[in-house]
């Protein structure tokens, strides 16, 4: 693999490409730890092809997670562009092949696929293909999903790029620049690129939307090695890894570049539960990959958790936000209390539950920041009349108290579960909400006390009983920030 210089708009930074050469099967795979939106997704990438020889050359693929599943987006045979998700059910549910060629090797071209299962129509515009802008209708064949038909693609199974298969099928030879891919989004074009007014030429915009929970930014800014100073830092292999568990700051330094990529996990302090009410939402969780500068401090914030509500007109107060670089996640919503107007959920980066009580279903858990967790849980209009769970990162708050579940990532070198949702807080007749996996707190009992979210993982906080026992919340747990790069 190599560089070289990448064009770019005023104002937009310069950045470079990555070199893909066929014959040494260059390519990158990660396997997500959990499965995200696989109905709804967007790839963009730039590339220049660097050889013409009748081979099929691969920009995204994923392994199978069946006997005949295989989703793909390449350069075939002929030239033309094709993008294909193919399920165990031996039906295509996404098939677009340009009658374009991409046969200029002195030509960037970018290249966007966009599905959507969940459109309205199989022929809606959210399953498309766009080279340089222009949404591609003149088709070689062209096959729209089923509703609801799901894809291989954001599954938890590995991901290539620049590579089909383990076999080594279907190489990339060109280079690769600008690469974005989105979950739980069908984005068009225009969101990764405009027409230059002075010269009149497709060009690269910055990506300023939500990535959801598996999606990433890969600019190859750089490549060179890094090394850094700040935080708790550990190694995982050819990896360093810098774990912030309070405020700090980052400085890297890049070996023969000035630029290069270092992945992230940011979560945001977790909401605080509610007073005789509704456990307290996670941190939002966000990871991906952000673009740094050599000798450039990056600081770093960590969210507090938010304090649990004391007294029955104070819901949990929300997480505070934990922040790097251009990244904020957002603190997790406070659960209600079980008096009137505030018997809500807070929004965040998860929302916190409704407070318990004998009351009609008229109010709603907390709204969860987009991409970043999930919302919290209704009450039990009955007995037992739990508060409803706040929302994790990987699940919504449940109606039966229960804290939503977190989300797993291994970006430390094992697999670890954090913002978890905390537990609603539970009636004299029956038990209160468990706490959600990934550091929720459970809630309270008739006659017990509400857990606090964990330290450092953004964990929600316990609700407080709904009878004769602590009616106060705990606080959520505070946030953490981890980032990883290669250093060897």
């Amino acid at each position: 693999m190599g560089a070289e210089s990448f064009f770019a708009k005023p104002g937009f930074k310069a950045g470079k490409s990555l070199r893909f050469n066929d014959d040494d099967s260059a390519r990158l795979s990660r396997t997500f730890t959990s499965a995200g939106n696989t109905k709804k997704w967007t790839f963009s990438c730039w590339v220049k092809r660097a050889n013409i020889d009748g081979q099929s050359h691969t920009l995204f693929a994923t392994d199978r997670s069946g006997t005949n599943d295989f989703d793909y987006i390449r350069i075939q045979t002929d030239d033309s562009v094709y993008a294909a998700v193919y399920s165990d059910d031996e039906e295509y549910h996404l098939r677009i092949i340009t009658n374009r060629k991409l046969r200029d090797l002195n030509t960037w071209y970018h290249i966007v696929v966009r599905y959507d299962s969940t459109a309205g129509t199989p022929d809606s515009p959210e399953n498309a293909l766009y080279i340089n802008g222009v949404l591609e209708d003149d088709l070689a064949a062209g096959v729209t999903p089923d509703q609801n038909a799901v894809s291989n693609f954001n599954n938890n199974v590995v991901h290539r790029i620049g590579n089909w298969n383990a076999n080594a099928a279907f190489n990339l030879d060109g280079h690769l620049a600008e690469v974005n891919f989105v979950d739980g989004y069908s984005l068009p074009a225009s969101y990764f690129g405009e027409t230059d007014t002075v010269g009149n030429q497709w060009i690269p915009i910055k990506y300023s939307g939500a990535y959801g929970n598996n999606g990433f930014y890969l600019s190859f800014a750089g490549g060179g090695l890094i090394s850094a100073t700040g935080g708790t830092i550990t190694t995982d292999g050819d990896f360093k890894v810098h774990s912030f568990t309070s405020n700090g700051t980052f400085t890297p330094t890049i070996t023969g570049h000035t630029e290069s990529d270092v992945e992230y996990l940011v979560i945001a302090g977790g909401g605080g539960g509610g007073a005789k009410g509704g456990g307290g939402g996670a941190g939002g969780f966000r990871t991906g990959f952000e673009g740094i500068t050599s000798g450039t401090g990056y600081g770093i914030t960590i969210g507090a958790g938010g304090a649990g509500g004391t007294g029955l007109s104070v819901r949990g107060v929300n997480g505070a936000n934990s922040v790097f670089d251009s990244v904020t996640s957002v603190g997790g919503g406070g659960g209600g209390s079980d008096a009137g107007v505030y018997r809500n959920g807070s929004d965040g980066g998860s929302g916190g539950g409704v407070a318990g009580g004998g009351y009609g279903d008229t109010v709603a858990g907390g709204d969860a920041t987009s991409g970043q967790g999930n919302a919290g849980g209704n009450h039990i209009t009955s007995s037992p009349y739990n508060g409803g769970g706040g929302g994790g990162a990987g699940a919504v708050g449940a109606t039966n108290g229960n804290g939503g579940a977190g989300l797993a990532s291994s970006i430390t070198g094992s697999s670890v579960t954090r913002a978890g949702g905390g537990g609603g807080g539970g009636d004299v007749s029956g038990s209160a909400g468990a706490a959600g996996s990934g550091g929720g707190g459970a809630g309270a009992g008739a006659s017990d006390t509400p857990a606090a979210g964990t330290v450092n993982t953004g964990g929600g906080g316990g609700g407080g009983g709904n009878g004769g026992g602590h009616v106060d919340g705990a606080a959520g747990g505070t946030g953490i920030v981890i980032i990883r790069y290669r250093f060897q």
